[in-house]
């Protein structure tokens, strides 16, 4: 593995990192959106299309990741 290749992986690794936080703090928002506007409220719709937005970048990121680190 090439030291850029290193960079890079710890790079994915950070955005991993965080991905997973602002994907946490997601779901958080999402279950207070359902709780006080209900689950089929715009509130509650537009937290979960952030959810989905975050969780398929965490997926694209871990994806790299592990292709990378299969090298």
């Amino acid at each position: 593995m090439t030291e850029k290749d290193k960079a890079r992986l710890l790079e994915l690794g950070q955005q991993l990192s965080t991905l997973g936080t602002e994907f946490r703090i997601a779901q958080i928002g999402l279950e207070k959106a359902v709780e006080a506007h209900g689950l089929s409220s715009p509130e509650a719709r537009e937290a979960s299309d952030l959810c989905s937005l975050l969780a398929m970048r965490f997926s694209e990121a871990e994806e790299g990741f592990l292709a990378l680190k299969e090298r």
